[in-house]
């Protein structure tokens, strides 16, 4: 990793390699778009993407203050009429299928698989697997793993190839409060999409 640690990307670089036809095509066959008058999916996609670069912080306000800005819209073609309130970016956010954001990012781990040859890919075959839990209010969560004290817990589980995130996975039924069941199914997932099965993977001891 200490190749990368001082490696910084621009919005420019990220957006040349993300093609605005992948983005239309995933909109369509997702059909993420299909409620949306005005945050479409690929705006929603720029919106987060350029909000990311731009603020330290995320929030609904700050991402109201990006769309609306003279900046955001003329990097992404928007017209100067164009205004969201931050009531219809929190609905939006709380409706938007998550799997569009999702196929995006696969398409971009493959674009970028596929840069490396057969020897310098065997050097990212060991891959670590771990979970995190985000927990929040029962009444902010709609799906969760409950704690009977007030609160939903999230599990994420991450794959990670010494590059990027090979695979996330996000679970929120309640069996998967246990490791012994988020792990393996997580692990299972990314074995099935390895064509050669050549990985190795490293998880917690105790399983």
């Amino acid at each position: 990793m200490s190749t990368f640690r001082d490696h910084k990307i621009s919005l420019k670089q990220i957006l040349e390699f993300i093609p605005e036809a992948l983005l239309c095509h995933l909109s369509a066959t997702t059909k993420v778009d299909y409620y949306s008058k005005v945050l479409h999916g690929r705006k929603m996609f720029y919106l987060l993407l350029f909000s990311i670069f731009d603020n330290e912080k995320l929030s609904q306000r700050t991402l109201e203050d990006t769309f609306n800005s003279s900046g955001f819209k003329a990097l992404f073609g928007l017209g100067e009429e164009e205004k969201v309130r931050r009531s219809s970016i929190s609905e939006r956010l709380s409706n938007i299928d998550a799997n569009y954001f999702k196929e995006i990012y696969e398409q971009m781990y493959g674009q970028f698989s596929n840069l490396y040859d057969k020897s310098e890919i065997e050097k990212y075959n060991l891959i670590r697997v771990d979970s995190t839990i985000v927990a929040d209010a029962c009444v902010k969560l709609k799906e969760g793993i409950d704690q009977k004290r007030g609160k939903k817990l999230v599990k994420f589980s991450f794959s990670f190839d010494g590059i990027l995130p090979s695979g996330v996975e996000v679970f929120t039924a309640q069996k998967y409060s246990s490791e012994e069941s988020a792990l393996p199914e997580a692990i299972l997932k990314q074995v099935k999409k390895d064509q050669h099965h050549g990985n190795i993977y490293v998880i917690d001891r105790g399983l």
